[in-house]
């Protein structure tokens, strides 16, 4: 072994170290190789995951935006303002309003019913039937979904005669309006080929 570095010149020294440099960087080479092919692979399968995932999301708020665009709510994302609204409006001068938490019921398969219990925050106090008319009317005629379904009306004088109800046109009244919506199942996701 001695004989064969003593016969090393500098030219066998360069190609000595060259050979074993080539072998190291070769090793690391298939090394990075490998790790970069593991990634692509992970990466396309990763890629169609997510484009698939993304157009699944896509197609769902599509259908829960069209399902917002016909509640006819006019932005209000909330029913009880929506009603606090109207009866607030300067064409109905109803005032400040209580609704009751609302009940939800299924009663036709895929059909939501929601239904609101309205009243005057003020029990003692009558009000006009021109202005209580007009707040049912306004309730169903700007909103696609609501509908007035119950209403109750007495004079606000208990003692009054039939014939000077006219005279005295001051009500109370409490009302149930119901919000229709279809329950919408979400589209089915798009399995992979």
């Amino acid at each position: 072994m001695k004989d064969f570095f003593v016969n090393l010149t500098l030219a066998r020294w360069i190609i000595l170290l060259s050979l074993l440099s080539s072998i190291g960087l070769g090793y690391y080479g298939y090394t990075l190789h490998a790790r970069r092919v593991g990634l692509e692979d992970a990466l396309s399968g990763e890629v169609r995951r997510v484009a698939l995932d993304t157009r699944n999301k896509a197609r769902r708020f599509t259908v829960l935006q069209k399902q917002s665009e016909r509640e006819g709510l006019e932005g209000q994302s909330d029913p009880v303002s929506y009603i606090r609204r109207i009866a607030a409006s300067s064409d109905v001068k109803l005032g400040d309003t209580t609704v009751d938490p609302p009940s939800e019921a299924e009663n036709i398969k895929g059909v939501l019913d929601t239904r609101y219990s309205i009243k005057p925050s003020s029990r003692d106090r009558g009000f006009p039937r021109l202005n209580i008319a007009n707040f049912l009317y306004k309730l169903e005629s700007e909103s696609r979904r609501m509908r007035v379904t119950r209403v109750s009306m007495e004079p606000e004088a208990k003692s009054t005669k039939p014939e000077l109800v006219l005279d005295n046109d001051s009500w109370r009244w409490e009302a149930e309006v119901t919000s229709r919506t279809k329950i919408e199942a979400p589209p089915a996701p798009v399995k992979k080929p």
